[in-house]
C-alpha cells in the first residue's frame, strides 16, 4: 500500500498543472475584427482613434499578459507588467518590471510611474483600458501617496503589516492609504476611458477589491477601518516615522469614491474554489478517495485552524471506515512571524499538524499556489505520521524550528518541502489533509 504523503503531493502538483491562466484569460478576452468581447461584455472598437492598453499587475500578470497579447494581436496600444518573475521574452507591446515581494522594490516603484504615465497618455473617451489583476501586486506595483515617504518607509510598512498578524484584507487597508496607485487610484488617472478589469482572486470571493490592494477598484475600505486597524496592531510605534507623522497629521488623502456614471466593469475569472474543485475531481479520479471540501475552514489563527481541520478529518475518517479519506480547504492561516527564520504559514501548518499527531496513519499537505511561502524558497511541505520520529534521529527539535519561524529548513533538512518555484499563479493556499483506517 503506498504511502499517503506523496500522494497528497501529485495531487497538488497535478492540480497545478490544471489550472492554466493564459487559457483562462483567452476565454474570456474574445476579437471579432475590431469587436472584443470580455466576459459577457461587447465593446467596438470601431473609432480610428481608438486604443488598447493593458496594465497587468500581480504574480499571475505575465501569463495574463501574454495571453491578452495573443487575443488582442495588432489591437494592442501598449502595456505595462509588474510581476515577481523575469521573462527570457517580453510579450510584444508590453514593458516589463520585475518588482519585489512581499517588500516593494525600486522596480515596484518604476512600474507604477510607467502605468500612470500611459494612463494618462490614453485618458479618452475611445480608449479601452483592461486591467488584469492578480494577488501581489500590492507590493509588486506600488507609489506611495505623498512624496515624504520614501521606498525604504514603504518597504518597513510592508514588513511590519506582513509580521504583525493582520489578516490580509486588513494589511491591504493600511496599504490603500498609503498609496497613489491603490484602491482605485490607479483607475482615477484614466477616469475617461473605458475600463474593464479581469480577475485572479487571492482572496475571499466576495471581496475583490483587496485583490493587490485593488488598483482599478474603490472598494469599501472606510477611515475608522484603517483607523481600527492601525490601533489594534499598534502600527503607528512600529511604521517609520514620516508614514506615522502623516497618519497622525490629518493630511492623509481620502480614498476615491465609486462613480456609478463612470464607465467601469470587473470580473472574477479564476479564484481558490476553483482549485479546490479541481483538487476534489483529482482526488476522486485518479485514487477514489472519499473527498470533502471544507469551505468554512479559511482564515484563522494557524493553532486553531489546525486542529479544527484533524477534527473534521477525523469526523470524515470515521464517516467512512475502512477508506482511504480527503480533507480539501484553502485561504491563508494568520501566522504571525515570531523569529528570523526561513518559513511560512504553510510549512508551519503542516508541522503544527504533525506535532499533534504522530500515530495515526495521515499525510498532511499545504502549499502556496503561487509557488512561495513566506519567507522561503518552498511552496509549502508535506508531513505524515513519521516526520517528527525521522526529524528525532535527525537531532531536530521541531519546536525550536517554530519559535524561529524556521519551517522551511525543518522541512528542507527530511526531504519534505514542495519546490515549484513562481508558478505564475495565485489563488492562495490548497490544503490537503489524508488518513485512513
Amino acid at each position: 500500500m503506498m504511502k499517503l504523503a506523496p500522494l497528497a503531493a501529485d495531487i497538488f502538483l497535478k492540480t497545478l498543472r490544471s489550472v492554466d491562466v493564459g487559457r483562462i484569460v483567452e476565454g474570456a478576452i474574445r476579437k471579432e475584427g475590431r469587436r472584443l468581447r470580455i466576459v459577457d461584455e461587447t465593446i467596438d472598437l470601431a473609432e480610428p482613434r481608438a486604443s488598447v492598453i493593458v496594465v497587468a499587475i500581480g504574480k499571475a500578470a505575465l501569463p495574463m499578459a501574454e495571453a491578452a497579447g495573443r487575443v488582442l494581436g495588432e489591437l494592442l496600444t501598449g502595456g505595462i507588467i509588474a510581476t515577481n518573475e523575469r521573462a527570457v521574452t517580453v510579450p510584444a507591446g508590453f514593458r516589463l518590471f520585475t518588482g519585489g515581494h512581499p517588500v516593494p522594490n525600486e522596480e515596484s516603484v518604476l512600474a507604477a510611474e510607467a502605468a500612470i504615465e500611459l494612463l494618462r497618455l490614453h485618458n479618452q473617451p475611445e480608449s479601452l483600458v483592461i486591467f488584469l489583476i492578480s494577488g501581489g501586486g500590492s507590493a509588486l506595483f506600488e507609489r506611495p501617496v505623498v512624496e515624504s515617504i520614501t521606498l525604504a518607509d514603504l518597504q518597513e510598512v510592508n514588513r511590519v503589516l506582513v509580521g504583525c498578524g493582520a489578516v490580509i484584507g486588513e494589511m491591504n487597508t493600511v496599504r490603500r492609504y498609503l498609496s497613489a496607485v491603490k484602491g482605485g487610484r490607479l483607475a482615477e488617472i484614466a477616469d475617461h476611458a473605458r475600463q474593464v478589469t479581469l480577475i485572479i482572486s487571492d482572496v475571499n470571493h466576495d471581496d475583490l477589491a483587496t485583490v493587490s490592494s485593488g488598483p482599478s477598484l474603490t472598494g469599501k475600505t472606510t477611515r475608522l477601518e484603517f483607523e481600527r486597524i492601525v490601533e489594534q496592531y499598534s502600527l503607528l510605534e512600529r511604521f517609520p516615522a514620516p508614514v506615522a507623522r502623516l497618519i497622525t497629521s490629518g493630511r492623509l488623502p481620502e480614498m476615491p469614491i465609486y462613480d456609478a456614471g463612470q464607465q467601469r466593469s470587473s470580473h472574477l475569472i479564476l479564484d481558490n474554489r476553483f482549485v479546490l474543485e479541481r483538487a476534489r475531481q483529482l482526488a476522486e479520479s485518479d485514487y477514489g478517495w472519499v473527498t470533502e471540501i471544507a469551505a468554512d475552514l479559511v482564515e484563522e489563527e494557524i493553532g486553531l485552524l489546525v486542529d479544527a481541520h484533524l477534527k473534521r478529518l477525523s469526523i470524515l475518517s470515521r464517516a467512512h471506515p475502512g477508506r482511504t479519506v480527503c480533507l480539501i480547504s484553502g485561504g491563508e492561516a494568520i501566522c504571525p512571524v515570531r523569529g528570523n527564520g526561513e518559513g511560512g504559514r504553510n510549512q508551519e501548518f503542516v508541522l503544527r499538524a504533525a506535532l499533534a499527531n504522530e500515530l495515526d496513519e495521515i499525510a498532511i499537505l499545504s502549499a502556496g499556489t503561487d509557488g512561495i511561502d513566506g519567507r522561503s524558497p518552498a511552496a509549502g511541505a508535506v508531513a505524515d505520521q513519521t516526520t517528527l520520529a525521522r526529524a528525532r534521529t535527525q537531532g531536530l527539535d521541531p519546536i525550536n524550528f517554530l519559535d524561529r519561524s524556521d519551517s522551511y529548513n525543518f522541512f528542507a533538512s527530511l526531504g519534505d518541502s514542495i519546490k515549484t518555484g513562481p508558478t505564475g499563479n495565485n489563488v492562495r493556499d490548497l490544503r490537503l489533509l489524508l488518513t485512513r483506517s
